[in-house]
């Protein structure tokens, strides 16, 4: 009971509190204009060395078709969308049994595998390119031990729209991007 009664006592502060919080928001409801410093900051469409004008906005959009192999086995395939500003990133961790092995070595490996893929666009001052950094984990496919192997890349790419680039690593670690018009 007495916990209940100390709880009590502090609801006035609390609410002054949150009276004090609320204000401010309910203030901006009701038609007050927004502080300077409470405004989205432009940032100016130039080149940062250069100083010079860059593309229109449309243009500074991307879409790619994306797909992933590693060995025989595929681990993802899907579209990704970029803009000049922001990149596209795709992460995911499968865990499964290895088919190939016994019935008693599969009760103790599997065929974990860590996949993530990161793709950023960077202004030539003439044109785009890409930067491709892909990250793969995963389980050897000997089936009397549990041992990983890493596999990675990390390459500039350059691909014009409609055309289709494969980049390979170790592993048989296999990226297919195909860079597809920005849907209308």
């Amino acid at each position: 009971m007495s916990n209940l009664c100390a709880y009590l006592e502090r609801w006035p502060g609390i609410i002054a509190a949150a009276l004090l919080v609320l204000a401010p928001a309910a203030a901006l409801a009701q038609g007050t204009p927004p502080r300077e410093h409470d405004k989205p900051r432009e940032m100016e469409n130039t080149h940062w060395f250069t100083k010079t004008p860059r593309r229109d906005t449309p243009l500074q959009n991307f879409r790619f078709e994306v797909k992933v192999t590693g060995g025989d086995r595929l681990l993802w395939a899907g579209d990704l969308y970029l803009s000049e500003y922001e990149g596209a990133r795709f992460e995911t961790d499968l865990q499964d049994i290895n088919p190939a092995c016994s019935y008693e070595e599969r009760r103790k490996v599997s065929r974990n595998s860590a996949l993530v893929l990161t793709l950023k666009s960077f202004d030539t001052t003439d044109s785009y390119s890409f930067w491709l950094r892909t990250y793969w984990e995963h389980r050897l496919p000997q089936c009397g031990e549990v041992r990983s192997a890493i596999a990675w890349l990390s390459v500039p790419v350059e691909i014009a729209e409609g055309e289709t680039r494969t980049l390979e690593g170790d592993s048989g670690l296999r990226v297919q991007l195909t860079r597809r018009p920005w849907p209308e």
